[in-house]
């Protein structure tokens, strides 16, 4: 545990009386925030280490008390100190969200530690198609708490500022007199205001210069939306410090909009509901560290590891829940493979983060790229406030578009040049105009590419 960073933190001006905090909940995972602050500080060579014992101890605990995950371990001819060894876990084949959904109640631990607390059910949005249900105990939610504190912390956010949230997971306006759970269980926090995602564009950016926040978390389609809004009308917000992300891929052309119409930057987190925090930005470098109690790997089409820039498809590991055991899990993300950062943290590092299978365009010869379709270029052409690609087959892509007027056909031929110059393929593009915003999907998440083409099904005739 790093003593020095507890003295430190007791002289922060925000910090609540010894008191409460020891009456309030925050006593149970301050000791654990203080153990991460020195963990990410570990040399990577120890971090494995430690890490390495932790995955033997868990793969014990789970073939014990989990029939689908002792099955696992048979079939692959592995021990649970085969697995934790060198090279062991790469021998495990990967857990997909079918296998998991069909494993039923026999993926679950019959028990697990008592010093891990009570476990309790969540379960995904369903954006796959695949919804799934785990299990998690308290000790994952203490995790989670340690974590999204120590991303404020490393971002050096002013806890006294007000927070605003475009949240698609609620139905009406909600304010509330602090930040809520982990900060307002540490600190003395501003206000917290949440408005749902299904508000106009117009709405939102009017309560947002009423409300006028120094933080701003949001999906980053509802940003890229706002940006666009504030950007044509001028609006700004004077108080604002930096824009949170999460659950949504992160353009780059959304960071570069960003930093021009609002002068602050992006700070995003790679979450889910079966893992909590997984990776959160370097407050220095912009790659994403990859939380201590989770095991990341990025791995090609034959499954071996990728190096550093190469991009590939995320299993994840988590180390600490006992309840559910999501050992190799593919979660269904692809990712670009980091370098060691120069940060000074021995945290391994994703370089970014690029979305699902689904979101890559399928060429007529059956490979596959991710999606660029020359956005900043549109703007000569036309103006479109939103727009979404589903790509039908080899040959089509339906290109939904909202703006609020209709382009003309010479301008529709200009943007179709735009994007199959773009897209490095003449597809036939195909329109929808509307002046509406375009539905999400769900969860409330949006995603901008759709694959619905198949190459097994859709073979060259």
């Amino acid at each position: 545990m790093s003593a020095d960073w507890f003295e430190r933190l007791k002289t922060h001006p925000l910090l609540l009386p010894p008191q409460v905090l020891a009456t309030n909940g925050s006593g149970h995972f301050l000791p654990l925030l203080g153990e991460r602050r020195a963990t990410e500080r570990f040399p990577a060579e120890e971090l494995a280490r430690l890490q390495a014992g932790a995955l033997a101890d868990l793969a014990r605990h789970c073939a014990a008390q989990s029939p689908h995950f002792a099955r696992r371990l048979a079939a692959a001819g592995l021990t649970p100190e085969a697995l934790a060894a060198p090279g062991g876990l790469a021998k495990l084949p990967p857990l997909t969200r079918r296998e998991l959904v069909g494993a039923g109640e026999d993926l679950f631990c019959r028990s697990y530690p008592r010093t891990h607390g009570q476990a309790s059910t969540t379960s995904t949005s369903g954006s796959t198609g695949e919804p799934v249900t785990v299990k998690r105990t308290e000790q994952c939610g203490l995790q989670w708490l340690a974590y999204t504190l120590r991303e404020h912390l490393w971002h050096d956010r002013d806890f006294s500022g007000r927070l605003a949230a475009v949240r698609a997971n609620i139905t009406e306006a909600v304010d509330k007199p602090d930040w809520g759970p982990p900060c307002s269980m540490v600190f003395r926090t501003g206000t917290w205001a949440a408005r749902p995602a299904f508000w106009s564009v117009e709405e939102l950016c009017r309560w947002l210069g009423e409300f006028d926040p120094a933080y701003l978390l949001m999906l980053p389609s509802s940003l890229a939306a706002i940006v666009a809004e504030m950007e044509r009308t001028g609006q700004r917000l004077p108080q604002l410090r930096s824009v949170r992300t999460l659950s949504e891929t992160v353009p780059a052309r959304l960071r570069e909009d960003v930093r021009r119409v609002l002068g602050v930057g992006i700070e995003d987190i790679y979450t889910s509901q079966e893992f909590g925090v997984m990776a959160t930005q370097c407050p220095e470098h912009g790659s994403y560290h990859v939380s201590e109690t989770i095991l990341m790997e990025v791995v090609n089409d034959a499954g071996h590891p990728c190096g550093a820039g190469e991009i590939g498809r995320i299993l994840v590991t988590d180390l600490v829940n006992y309840a559910t055991p999501l050992i190799r899990y593919e979660i269904g993300d692809y990712a670009e493979a980091g370098a060691p950062c120069a940060c000074g943290r021995g945290l391994p590092t994703i370089r970014r983060f690029l979305g699902r299978e689904r979101n890559l365009v399928l060429l007529p010869d059956g490979t596959k790229h991710w999606p660029v379709v020359g956005f900043h270029r549109w703007e000569a052409v036309h103006a479109i406030r939103q727009f979404q690609f589903i790509q039908l087959d080899r040959r089509t892509i339906l290109a939904k578009m909202s703006a609020p007027t209709r382009p003309t056909p010479e301008q529709e031929a200009q943007l179709t040049a735009i994007i199959q110059e773009e897209l490095k393929h003449p597809f036939d593009i195909q329109y929808e105009w509307s002046e509406e915003p375009l539905p999400r999907g769900p969860g409330g998440k949006f995603e901008e590419f759709l694959c619905r083409a198949s190459v097994e099904s859709d073979r060259e005739k």
